[in-house]
């Protein structure tokens, strides 16, 4: 570190240039304050969200000692949220200042960090990620070294992954920051383009890599404790102490036997170590293996698809022998795309598999739900110019409609006694669907149409939330969605294309685009309506006014049949035991306790309503906060995401519909579907256990529909997500105890 050079205050005022600086090179982690569940949040599957933050507060003291060794540099921390400055304290070397984070999206922040620290007075600048912590302490000194030379130009140090760890300039070029689609594989090749489009100078630093999932995290257990040094590197990175203590700490307190006895030393170029071949062979070969274990998997549930549609026709291993293996093998690859790491070919197998597993059930005719049958009805007579409100499909005023749709019409459920149930949007897409064919394989190719809708806001989202693509598997290989949508083509496909959109247009921060696509979700299938409080932004009229007027407009669209506009809701209500009672398994087992016996349905759905406003008034509570929090730091948009993990609006919209489906326990398994996106978005055990056993045991004798056995399946469905709860609380509350153990000896 520089000595000529000492900051007056901790915080450093972009307004205050000090000339003493000119010489002086800023090296400056891009950080923010360390908070549990704030920071690092995609090694949480692998660490817990303490054990995250843990990591992350190793990761930024081994970046800060090997920045403190650099000559002719300062060492600075660019900090967000402004106003936890505390959360540094204890944290940096001696010398070390902060400066605030500002501006929007990444790119500006960049841009304006290099602005403020150049304005302070330096003569020159680089913007370090605090993800490297083996960054070699040498391509540090290569940066000071080439800003220090004559002349302007950018220093740039790719990762292996697409990124950069490392941007220094001696001017705030503008240029390096402008129109890159950060969080992709492209970042590196777009800035290089941009800068040297705009005629600058530009010096390449060897390449390293970031530590920001499963995969990469691995990669560092090897290099730090095996001594397996990256198969890019050309040398041997620093010795991140802290971090290499976490690490033994979390195998069991110790390195390998191998790498214990090598001999290390700190300095420039870190560790030297022995290299173990075969360590490395495995080490660089692991994403193959996982997408050799992915194509294994797809295989077994292409099968399993196969065997689903010809069970009805020719049993083999029954329904719940086919869901059963299905939910095994689909929870194994969930577990090793979450875990393992994996390259661009991933995702293609994914794909790849998820279609072929959807081809499967195409062309069969759907036989666990006729409800297919309804929408492709209601379709035809709106082709008829009739309004499907109107008639029940059994009305002698349809006659003319029978005989050319004979096969549709014989199958249709309630068609006797049920005017349609589905809302005006639903009406709109069955028309749609059938304006090409009036068939149900038509209908089954717009539901399929919706699911890549689905898939490509999901990716989309696990983008922007520097999430790996191929985790997109656990939507598309849900074996679930294969029977429910690819085999029945309920409509709920749609329902989860709009809520899909609807959370990342919340997340792109548009309301009117959220009010809109939440609404078609309404008038799809109500019950998304139950998301509001967590897609709303407090004191914003946009997205509630497209909500009311879109539903206003839908609803009057097809208004000439008056009140026969809302269908058959309230004859569906009982039918299903909603009225009496019979659907809700938590009412039933509150009034098998003495006292409770009498508990009514009323005060039951008190007690739902109390729950669900309890939600819903955190929901808006936290909204409430983050206005504050935006107002004081403009880097807290509702655009969060990254390390920042699942923002707050996509975990109440979870928690809202999650505890819709306990409270109100649905009896079909399409009706829990729409929960997988939201699975997709922020993986937890509960929700996993939830969706598969549910998936399971709706295919067991089970589910006859009788009174006795629907309980005891729900005895088994709640057990297994009470389990679910208790496996993840210990599970964070064990890696908590060794995060404590780790950082007091960090600080010690």
């Amino acid at each position: 570190m520089d000595e000529r050079w000492k900051p007056h205050e901790n915080v450093l005022d972009p307004s205050v240039r000090e000339a003493e600086r000119e010489q002086v090179c800023a090296l400056a982690i891009m950080a923010k304050a360390p908070r549990a569940g704030k920071v690092k949040t995609r090694l949480a599957p692998a660490l817990g969200f303490e054990g995250a933050m843990a990591i992350n507060i190793c990761f930024l003291r081994d970046t800060a000692r090997n920045i403190a060794g650099v000559d002719g540099a300062a060492g600075l921390v660019c900090y967000t949220p402004v106003g936890d400055e505390i959360a540094f304290d204890g944290l940096l070397p001696e010398g070390f200042a902060l400066i605030g984070q500002r501006g929007d999206g990444f790119g500006e922040r960049l841009l304006a960090a290099a602005a403020d620290i150049l304005a302070c007075g330096f003569g020159a600048v680089c913007l370090i990620d605090s993800d490297s912590p083996t960054l070699p302490a040498e391509a540090l000194q290569q940066a000071v070294r080439e800003l220090a030379r004559p002349g302007d130009r950018v220093v740039l140090g790719g990762s292996d992954d697409g990124g950069y760890y490392l941007i220094g300039m001696k001017q705030a070029h503008g240029a390096a920051f402008e129109d890159i689609t950060w969080s992709t594989e492209s970042v590196y090749a777009e800035t290089v383009a941009r800068v040297r489009g705009a005629g600058l100078e530009l010096v390449e630093l060897p390449v390293w890599y970031d530590v920001d999932d499963a995969a990469t995290l691995a990669v560092l257990e090897a290099e730090l404790l095996d001594g397996v040094r990256p198969g890019f590197a050309e040398v041997d990175g620093y010795d991140a102490q802290a971090t290499r203590e976490f690490l033994m700490a979390r195998r069991g307190g110790h390195a390998s036997h191998s790498s214990a006895m090598k001999p290390r030393m700190d300095g420039a170029l870190g560790t030297p170590l022995n290299r173990d071949k075969a360590a490395y062979e495995w080490a660089t070969r692991r994403a193959w293996l996982t997408n050799a274990a992915l194509i294994v998997l797809g295989c077994g549930l292409e099968l399993l698809a196969r065997q689903f549609v010809v069970e009805h026709t020719r049993f083999a291993m029954g329904f719940s022998g086919v869901s059963g293996w299905s939910a095994v093998l689909y929870v194994v690859a969930v577990a090793i795309v979450l875990t393992q790491p994996v390259n661009r070919w991933t995702l293609w197998i994914v794909i790849g598999f998820a279609v072929a597993m959807r081809a499967m059930t195409l062309f069969a005719e759907p036989f666990l739900s006729t409800d297919i049958y309804r929408y492709v009805w209601d379709g035809i007579v709106q082709h008829a110019a009739v309004n499907p409100y109107r008639y029940v499909p059994g009305d002698a005023a349809l006659t003319f409609l029978r005989s050319p749709h004979r096969q549709v019409f014989d199958k249709i459920n309630r068609r006797d006694y049920a005017h349609t149930i589905y809302p005006p949007v639903a009406q709109m897409i069955y028309w749609g669907a059938t304006y090409f064919s009036p068939t149900v394989r038509a209908m089954k190719i717009a539901m399929l149409g919706f699911e890549c809708v689905t898939v490509g806001a999901l990716l989309a989202l696990l983008r922007l939330m520097g999430r790996r693509s191929a985790e997109v598997l656990l939507y598309a290989w849900c074996p679930l969605l294969v029977w429910e949508i690819g085999g029945a083509g309920h409509v709920d496909a749609a329902v989860m294309a709009f809520v899909t959109l609807a959370l990342l247009f919340r997340y792109k921060n548009s309301p009117v685009l959220t009010g809109f696509f939440l609404a078609c979700a309404v008038l799809t299938k109500f019950y998304p309506l139950v998301l509001f409080p967590a897609l709303y932004q407090r004191r914003d009229w946009k997205m509630p006014a497209v909500l009311v007027g879109m539903s206003a407009a839908g609803y009057a669209i097809y208004s000439s049949v008056g009140k026969a506009v809302f269908g058959f809701a309230g004859g569906y209500a009982k039918e299903e035991g909603i009225e009496t009672g019979t659907r809700y398994f938590l009412l039933q087992v509150a009034q098998r306790f003495h006292g409770l016996r009498s508990l009514s349905v009323g005060a039951y759905v008190v007690f739902c309503a109390v729950v669900m406003g309890g939600i819903s008034w955190w929901a808006w509570r936290r909204a409430a906060v983050e206005v504050c929090e935006q107002r004081r730091d403009p880097t807290l948009a509702a655009k969060s995401g990254g390390e920042d993990g699942p923002p707050m609006f996509l975990r109440v919209a979870m928690g809202l519909g999650f505890g819709m489906m306990l409270l109100f326990s649905p009896h079909y398994p399409w009706y829990v579907v729409w929960l997988i996106p939201f699975f997709v978005l922020a993986p937890n055990l509960p929700v996993l256990a939830y969706l598969m056993a549910f998936f399971y045991l709706f295919t067991t004798v089970l589910a006859d529909g009788t009174v006795g056995r629907m309980f005891v399946l729900n005895e088994i469905l709640y057990g297994v997500v009470v389990v679910a709860v208790v496996v993840q609380v210990m599970w964070r509350w064990c890696a908590s105890g060794r995060v404590r153990r780790v950082l007091m000896r960090n600080e010690g």
